[in-house]
């Protein structure tokens, strides 16, 4: 199981998706003040109160980190990981997406309410997107060792 180099891949995208999801992801900030600051599971802001929280971000990258540590152990069910693997790079795909719309979002309400405001990103708001790039090489590994699989099938 850990000779493959797919489980490296997934387990390094478990450990990535656990620390982005305890950590902060970034803040909006102005010259002189911190306006808000954003994780996965809570938005503190001091200009606004209508945001809702981001508990679906959280609700995400623990499933993403759900998936990622079960496909590690089916590593004897190929075609099951795979699809484990790809459903859970489509959820970090959309994690992204949403990330970035609610930032958009957030940017265009403090310039409505008249603030100069731009964001501060932080680096484990990257770990989403590294851990795509892991899962897609993991991916990789596993249809490999499905063709070397189904090739030794046919020597037989």
């Amino acid at each position: 199981m850990i000779q493959r180099i797919q489980t490296v891949y997934l387990a390094l995208v478990a450990v990535l998706c656990g620390v982005c999801l305890c950590s902060t992801i970034g803040r909006f900030v102005n010259d002189t003040e911190v306006l808000a600051s954003f994780s996965n599971f809570a938005f503190s802001s001091d200009v606004t109160s209508d945001i809702v929280g981001p508990w679906p971000f959280g609700v995400l990258l623990g499933l993403v980190l759900l998936l990622t540590l079960v496909s590690i152990f089916l590593y004897r069910h190929r075609m099951r990981q795979l699809r484990l693997v790809i459903f859970s790079t489509i959820l970090l795909v959309g994690y992204v997406g949403a990330y970035a719309f609610i930032v958009w979002f957030y940017l265009q309400q403090l310039t409505a309410a008249g603030l100069d405001a731009h964001y501060e990103l932080a680096l484990a708001a990257l770990w989403p997107v590294v851990c795509i790039i892991l899962n897609c090489m993991a991916i990789r590994g596993i249809r490999k060792d499905e063709a070397l699989v189904r090739s030794l099938d046919r020597i037989r």
